[in-house]
């Protein structure tokens, strides 16, 4: 897959934007640019096995998986209509939900509830995604009026959507089988993405974190939360490494909230990363758990994978404690798996294909 795209939701004046800065802010300066309004900021994805594994073969490329940030045109004090934006939206692997959690009032001077504004975000999601099923369908009764062959399969999938989404219940949480998966894979379902919140939190709060009545609405449906503060975690991202651990140890944290959150999406779209090594070049590449080895190849490319033999393995631990590939192989570490191994998540390959 290509660069994780992470878009960056919420409502007017929820510190939205304020959270992309903080992401995609660097000791040079800010890394985004600006398409038809909307910021996309790409940022590298730390890890430090790979960090190891560079250390290790000082390779003449170095090429982490990477994460892209998207953040929508402001809308003033006027919130989002996402309906009007699922051909854009439809590309995120996953939405960061920005919630505020500072002041007393939101955008419209309503005392702030955070609990209720993430549970409108999630609305309208649903709302989008209903309205799009319920076209369709309109759509498949003019084609059978007629007398135009329409998908049964198709229809009876669309009507159990639509009794879902009725009940205000995302498509995330539908059991699917494989082939309906693959029938709605088309649409780009807002709901049916996975999604983080972001609690955005002012300084004093950071001890605390985000409110309980947020975290015990997010649990309810499944969803996990991260305290992040936009105004700290901007002066964070301007640091060096080393500044970075001190400013963060003052306040208690161990890593930034861009990393946090980076860990966060890979848990909620099930990512692994295995590596491959050498001298040219040492790199991440980023696929869904439970991806073969047959797969995987073609991840790199295309040829590798219609030609592929087999699979060179071995855990990215292993590789290091032995020092080389060769090391490995004389202590056995070094596996050959087929097509249909299961890639593990920080294994080394090396793939066997014929030109």
């Amino acid at each position: 897959m290509s660069a994780l795209a992470l878009y960056v939701i919420g409502e007017p004046r929820v510190g939205k934007s304020a959270v992309f800065d903080a992401l995609t802010l660097t000791p040079h300066g800010p890394n985004f640019t600006t398409r038809s309004g909307h910021r996309y900021g790409t940022v590298k994805v730390p890890d430090a096995r790979l960090e190891a594994l560079n250390a290790l073969y000082k390779p003449r490329k170095f090429t982490p998986a990477e994460t892209t940030f998207v953040d929508l045109a402001p809308g003033g004090n006027e919130p989002v209509k996402f309906g009007e934006l699922t051909g854009l939206l439809g590309n995120a692997d996953a939405f960061v939900a920005v919630v505020q959690c500072f002041g007393d009032a939101d955008f419209s001077g309503r005392p702030l509830d955070p609990a209720a504004q993430m549970e409108s975000l999630l609305l309208e999601l649903v709302v989008t995604d209903l309205d799009k099923v319920e076209r369709r369908l309109e759509r498949i009764a003019q084609d059978r009026h007629r007398g135009q062959k329409v998908s049964e399969a198709e229809l009876k999938l669309l009507e159990r959507l639509r009794a879902e989404l009725s009940a205000d219940r995302p498509l995330r949480d539908l059991a699917l089988r494989e082939d309906e998966e693959k029938l709605l894979r088309a649409y780009q379902f807002l709901s049916q993405k996975p999604l983080l919140i972001v609690a955005n939190i002012g300084e004093a709060a950071i001890a605390a974190g985000a409110p309980e009545s947020l975290r015990a609405a997010a649990a309810a449906r499944g969803l996990e939360v991260l305290p992040f503060c936009a105004t700290l975690e901007a002066e964070i991202a301007q640091l060096d490494s080393e500044a970075q651990r001190e400013f963060l140890k003052d306040y208690g944290l161990t890593e930034p909230a861009r990393v946090r959150l980076i860990q966060a999406a890979y848990r909620g779209l099930r990512l692994i990363s295995f590596f491959t090594v050498g001298e040219d070049e040492v790199r991440a590449w980023p696929i869904r758990e439970g991806t073969n080895a047959h797969a995987a190849a073609g991840k790199i490319h295309s040829d590798i994978e219609r030609g592929f033999i087999r699979a060179e393995t071995v855990a990215h631990d292993a590789l290091l404690a032995a020092g080389a590939l060769s090391r490995c192989r004389e202590q056995g570490a070094l596996r050959l798996e087929g097509k249909e191994y299961l890639v593990r998540d920080g294994d080394v390959i090396h793939f066997r294909f014929s030109a």
